[in-house]
């Protein structure tokens, strides 16, 4: 996923999540535009929702940065590349909404890209080179052959060919020891819930 200079994605269609995390008062007060907008949702019974009831204020979003890899955790493998999921490289500062998997790389990973950015790409060349049957055998299948993958299950796809990769380049010997230590155990895997039926 390519970036502008300001690190949105470069898409055909954009579409930008509000974040606001000023008190509805303060809203009311100093930004009249932006309280008529959120009077729509009040009076559509949108803060009333699950996640927006957990919320304060009930139009705030979830605080979570973006994340380098991302992974589809819903798919068939009757499409043309035959791979029910694939990975991202995300170039931009963008945070995915619930439709895709966010791998945030442990310490060590994460201290080793930042020292060579180009080892990002390495790793998600890695990421998907592992074996469909690997990826399908942590997840589970639905009817019609819809498969589907948790961040547990990622979580526990063996990452040898992540390790691999990372392990020919010249990491020096105290990261190759601790990535060995590592082993599987290279991310934060997580979904994101700021989009949901419950508004």
């Amino acid at each position: 996923m390519q970036a502008d200079t300001k690190g949105n994605p470069i898409l055909d269609r954009r579409l930008f999540l509000l974040t606001c995390d000023l008190p509805e008062s303060e809203v009311r007060t100093k930004h009249p535009s932006l309280w008529k907008y959120l009077r729509l949702g009040i009076d559509s019974g949108v803060q009333k929702g699950y996640l927006c009831t957990h919320r304060s204020p009930w139009y705030a979003q979830e605080n979570r940065p973006p994340s380098p890899f991302l992974s589809t955790y819903m798919g068939r493998q009757d499409t043309s590349s035959g791979r029910p999921f694939r990975f991202i490289l995300n170039h931009s500062k963008a945070t995915a909404p619930n439709v895709y998997l966010m791998l945030y790389p442990k310490p060590f990973l994460q201290m080793a890209l930042k020292e060579k950015p180009g080892l990002a790409t390495t790793v998600w060349q890695a990421l998907n080179q592992i074996s469909t049957s690997t990826l399908t055998g942590e997840g589970r299948v639905y009817g019609g052959g819809l498969h589907k993958l948790e961040p547990k299950e990622l979580g526990n796809v063996p990452a040898e060919t992540v390790l691999a990769a990372l392990e020919a380049k010249p990491l020096g010997k105290m990261k190759q020891l601790a990535l060995a230590m590592e082993r599987r155990d290279l991310w934060h895997l997580n979904r994101s819930r700021r989009h949901s039926r419950h508004g």
